[in-house]
């Protein structure tokens, strides 16, 4: 193994450590109940690291599916690479190896004055912390229909329907990929998509092209890596085109209205994957949890519980706070962690870490045979509040071993940590 695998795989798939050196165990918080709405990343590693380390605690997790789709890797499921099935992480494991609660329904508001949630079936869950994951929500786009133009960004459905549209693309179609403006889930994650679609079209269907919109100014993610791509190996397939906003969706035609630097243009194409703008899940919204003029929900990054007044002990993770950490599914794993800690100094009546860090990577392939990867940690900084990058790196170049080793035992561990 290279270096970095023996430097710093452990850093950027462990988390956690910090839980199991708690100085204090939480018989006063006997029977207290924590409800985690959402499965994800986020909301799994919760329920299952609050019932490891909470003892006797009471943990619900509420969703209305019964299992996960991970967006993480679902790139690959694109090209036929990556059986969905591999991405597909059941809830079932949480309650029969941690003993979580699991309710099968949607949430549809918080009463934090007097800490209740509320089900769309009008039952209800009274607790003592909760814990909201909802994920993302779209901004519409006019004329933007997700059966026709897939944006693929919540994976499952529309990842397979993403699929069969590139499987049966001619093989001298092009296919677009259109970029909303950051802050979105996982940054590297659309450019990723265009360098396994270009393998793939390179070795299924000669004459094929992808014409990325980006509305950034530039590469929102591993600008060197994706930068080298597109203008090297991709050079005769990948057309990379900046600050362009779509403007609307004309889905019978299969075409994109857009403005670039103040013109009007659209395009049409056999496949297009629109990704739209993102914001904090619905759920969100209708507590009152997003201020006014705000995508995403404000949050105190020492416990990720809401800055708001009136909203004590509502805590939020993943894709949907607004620290300006990554967006991506091992960020939302690593926030995670951090929230349980606070919770459970907590109930046993202490202040929470007054020096979290998060972590995140990426591996993202390149090619068939090679990939590359990115990591950033964050640290808490108490003059501003916030958590900060303290530190980053990018591979040099894309390699073998990261493509056929690291990259994939990176996954597996992160699935495990969160699901298994």
């Amino acid at each position: 193994m290279n270096s970095f695998n023996r430097r710093k795989f452990i850093q950027v798939c462990g988390g956690g450590l910090a839980l199991a050196t708690l100085p204090f165990s939480l018989h006063a918080a006997s029977g207290a109940r924590v409800v985690v709405i959402g499965g994800g990343f986020a909301g799994a590693t919760a329920a299952k690291y609050l019932r490891l380390f909470g003892h006797d605690l009471q943990v619900t997790l509420v969703d209305p599916a019964t299992a996960h789709v991970s967006c993480v890797g679902s790139n690959l499921v694109l090209t036929g690479e990556t059986p969905i099935g591999e991405l597909t992480k059941p809830f079932a494991a949480l309650r029969d190896r941690y003993g979580v609660e699991l309710v099968p329904e949607s949430a549809v508001s918080i009463e934090a004055d007097i800490k209740r949630v509320n089900l769309a079936s009008g039952a209800t869950l009274d607790y003592e912390h909760v814990i909201l994951a909802p994920g993302i929500d779209f901004d519409p786009i006019p004329g933007h229909d997700f059966n026709v133009m897939p944006h693929a960004w919540i994976a499952g459905a529309q990842t397979t329907l993403l699929q069969e549209q590139l499987m049966a693309m001619a093989n001298d179609g092009t296919f677009v990929i259109a970029i909303p403006k950051t802050p979105f889930r996982a940054h590297t994650a659309p450019y990723e998509r265009a360098t396994v679609v270009a393998d793939y079209f390179r070795r299924n269907k000669p004459g094929a092209k992808i014409l990325i919109l980006d509305a950034n100014a530039a590469i929102a993610g591993m600008s060197r890596t994706f930068t080298a791509a597109f203008t090297g190996v991709y050079r005769d397939i990948v057309e990379y085109v900046p600050n362009v906003t779509v403007t609307a969706a004309d889905a019978l035609n299969r075409r994109l209205d857009f403005t670039r630097d103040g013109a009007a243009s659209s395009v049409t194409a056999g496949v297009i994957n629109l990704i739209p703008a993102q914001k904090a899940g619905k759920l969100l919204f209708d507590s009152g949890l997003v201020p006014d003029g705000n995508k995403f929900a404000p949050v105190n990054p020492l416990n990720y519980e809401s800055t708001l007044a009136g909203f004590s002990k509502v805590h939020i993770i993943g894709d949907s706070q607004s620290t300006g950490q990554a967006k991506s599914g091992h960020m939302a794993n690593s926030q995670a962690k951090v929230c349980v800690d606070a919770i459970l100094r907590d109930l046993a009546g202490l202040a929470p870490d007054p020096a979290p860090k998060t972590t995140a990577a990426a591996f993202p392939p390149i090619t068939r045979r090679t990939a590359s990867w990115t990591t950033v940690t964050y640290s808490f900084d108490a003059a501003s509040m916030s958590m900060v990058a303290s530190s980053s790196a990018e591979a040099p170049e894309p390699t073998k071993d990261v493509r056929e080793e690291e990259g994939p035992g990176w996954l597996i561990n992160l699935l495990s940590d969160s699901f298994a």
